[in-house]
């Protein structure tokens, strides 16, 4: 008699999706692969070779032999680095031991909301929000709860607004300084009556300040600068916008001492640590970030300038330049549409002309779609071109 055995279903009890921005560029490079013409604008990063301190910095550390497993939480150099780069520069007062390397900010995020917040408990997100952060609070079994802003308020968020999202349960509030997808960036005044209110009603906050680097209008104000509020702030911060080190996957995390000895035993147990060899390259970048960090920022605002002025000419539109980043979010009545499914807007315009955006949908602003001008100048100018073609 022959054996019947049954085949094994795979199946979740998380609530679990795919980055759309992710899914954008996958679905991009599909169709690059297949020899199509892509224009790629779904990915945030800066699109630059690599400096040369930086790769000089890695083929040491593979010829020198430093490939073996590093510390879990980061070579001390590179942690101590940080951690006088985040103080010099923005005025935080962090030592080695409130400093982790992660692989990427992202994980940095993921790690500290698993770390932090309980099933049940509420997480307050501003809307439009980086794709990313619900869902790794619903892995976690938390509720996201959404403040939302628009764009005649600046995409700012109103702290009487905020006031009223606090509940006995909210647990964290994620504030993204140099925001994905809007580019905004807050005062000091404004990130002050922000951390008052998380004392007030003694809640976590998460700022995320990976695109401090790239702040084109004014100075960047560090959630970590205000150290009466130290207790409670952990900042994520990143190489791959300040340094355009995108694929390396650093990210660093800094906040107060008991917390980031609880993230490095999660990293202990998940990821063992960041590439040793991305890491010696990291620590060349933060080196030599008085030299790399304006070239980035340079390369990034003419690329944002040349974006946005071309959109403007080619559908005399009034997109405003974003403070900081590297997205335009702008609304399909932008385009000339008049729809607002920016999911069927975004997957008609890649498979008709070419153009990966995301759309509003996966940040929280339906109507609206996500540009990211990190390409080379010539790519960004043919894209709206093809955009332009498409939507007439």
């Amino acid at each position: 008699m022959k054996l019947k055995i049954k085949r094994f279903m795979f199946t979740t009890h998380l609530l679990l999706e795919s980055s759309s921005t992710v899914a954008m560029n996958s679905l991009a490079a599909e169709k690059k692969a297949r020899g199509e013409r892509v224009y790629n604008l779904s990915a945030g990063e800066p699109e630059l070779p690599a400096h040369p301190a930086v790769a000089a910095a890695a083929m040491k550390a593979i010829y020198a032999g430093k490939t073996l497993y590093p510390p879990v939480a980061g070579i001390p150099e590179l942690r101590a680095a940080a951690a006088d780069w985040m103080n010099k520069t923005y005025n935080t007062a962090y030592e080695i031991k409130n400093t982790l390397v992660t692989c990427g900010g992202k994980f940095g995020i993921f790690s500290i909301i698993q770390a932090f917040v309980k099933p049940s408990e509420e997480v307050i997100i501003i809307s439009p929000y980086w794709v990313s952060y619900p869902a790794i609070v619903q892995l976690f079994g938390a509720n996201p709860v959404f403040v939302n802003t628009t764009e005649q308020d600046n995409w700012k968020i109103n702290l009487e607004k905020l006031k009223s999202a606090i509940t006995p349960k909210t647990k964290m509030l994620i504030i993204n300084n140099g925001s994905n997808p809007t580019g905004v960036l807050y005062s000091r005044a404004e990130l002050q009556g922000i951390l008052r209110l998380a004392a007030e009603h003694n809640f976590l906050v998460l700022s995320d300040e990976v695109y401090s680097g790239l702040a084109y209008e004014g100075d960047y104000i560090s959630a970590g600068s205000f150290l009466e509020f130290s207790d409670r702030v952990i900042v994520v911060q990143s190489c791959s916008k300040n340094f355009a080190m995108t694929g390396w996957r650093v990210g660093l995390v800094f906040g107060p001492e008991p917390a980031i000895k609880i993230l490095t035993a999660i990293q202990s147990q998940s990821t063992t640590g960041t590439s040793s060899i991305s890491q010696w390259a990291a620590l060349s970048a933060i080196q030599n970030a008085d030299e790399i960090m304006p070239w980035v920022k340079k390369a990034m605002q003419e690329r944002r300038d040349i974006f946005i002025d071309t959109f403007n000419n080619l559908f005399g539109a009034n997109l405003k330049k974003p403070a900081a980043g590297l997205y335009s979010f702008f609304p399909l009545t932008a385009l000339g549409i008049a729809d607002k499914d920016s999911v069927g807007f975004c997957q008609r315009a890649l498979e008709k002309c070419g153009v990966a955006l995301v759309p509003g949908a996966a940040f929280g602003a339906e109507g609206y779609v996500r540009a990211a001008f990190g390409a080379n100048p010539e790519e960004l100018k043919e894209a709206l071109q093809s955009l332009k073609k498409f939507c007439v």
